[in-house]
């Protein structure tokens, strides 16, 4: 079951298992389309989240920006031949920044993926604007005991609410928690809406084996950025929900302030998977990047 696996990783398991590079380009790309373009987005996934979490990011496409996505082991055609080091990830996206000196670069981070934006950021060649925006972004070290202490206090109440040791009854009652916040976990288990949301958004579960859930979380509770990060003249909002049982919005402004500031929008009765039950934040996104007020959407 995922909890038990993830917990497994988070205490027991080095972050040195597996190389932190592997041997397949991680990116996903049009060159043509990139060549021609202006302005390039790279969308950087979550631990444990397909490409496919950026699905909705047309309106980018037809605003002129070339779509760039970086892929993780053992989703989206990638072996898993390497675990995620961040900052091997920041390396690699800023090398792929800096191949087009000449167009405006934007790095979208959904979770662990606005961390690696955060630290890929300063290394793209000055110069030029570059923004940085995280949705739903991770902390530092996954957010430490806290996050792990939310985790396992919203699985006991899904358990609870459940009456029931059945994973699948568990995971439906956890999933809520995770698109609308703690409140879901014990709603009325036959509200219809809550529970044709919760059977859409298993849709973009992924299928987790020991290798990948190792691949993708053994090195992040180790994770912190660089002492020395400078986003001096970095333009940096982050787009959350505020009820978020992952990454709490106190722990988020406070992550805000300590990299210097950061413009933070967030969404009424939303979780941890903006993308699917908010789908306009990309939306939202775009006007930020372009100067315009998201809230005036």
């Amino acid at each position: 079951m995922r909890w038990i696996v993830l917990l497994l990783i988070l205490t027991a398991c080095p972050p040195a298992i597996l190389s932190p590079r592997g041997q397949q380009d991680p990116f996903a790309f049009s060159a043509d389309t990139v060549d021609a373009a202006d302005k390039i987005v790279i969308f950087i996934p979550g631990a444990l989240s397909s490409i496919q979490v950026f699905t909705q990011t047309q309106d980018w496409a037809r605003a002129g920006y070339a779509r760039v996505y970086y892929r993780y082991p053992g989703l989206d055609g990638m072996q898993t031949d390497h675990h995620i080091a961040p900052a091997v990830a920041a390396r690699n996206v800023a090398d792929f920044a800096n191949r087009y000196p000449d167009k405006d670069i934007v790095l979208v981070g959904y979770s662990t993926g606005g961390l690696i934006a955060l630290e890929a950021a300063p290394q793209i060649s000055a110069g030029r604007p570059v923004k940085v925006l995280g949705l739903s972004p991770a902390v530092e070290h996954a957010g430490g005991i806290q996050t792990i202490g939310r985790g396992a206090r919203d699985f006991w109440r899904a358990a609870t609410e459940t009456r029931s040791v059945d994973k699948s009854n568990i995971w439906k009652r956890y999933w809520a928690g995770l698109l609308f916040g703690p409140d879901a976990l014990t709603a009325p288990a036959q509200q219809p809406e809550l529970n044709a949301r919760i059977a859409e958004g298993e849709q973009v579960a992924v299928s987790l084996d020991l290798e990948m859930a190792v691949a993708h979380m053994a090195a992040l509770p180790f994770w912190r950025l660089p002492d020395d990060l400078d986003l001096t003249g970095i333009d940096v909002a982050f787009f959350i929900g505020l009820n978020d049982p992952v990454f709490s919005t106190p722990q988020t402004m406070r992550f805000a302030r300590s990299i210097g500031g950061a413009r933070v929008y967030g969404y009424v009765g939303q979780g941890h998977l903006l993308f699917f039950t908010r789908p306009r934040v990309f939306r939202d996104m775009l006007a930020h990047a372009e100067g315009r007020d998201p809230t005036a959407q």
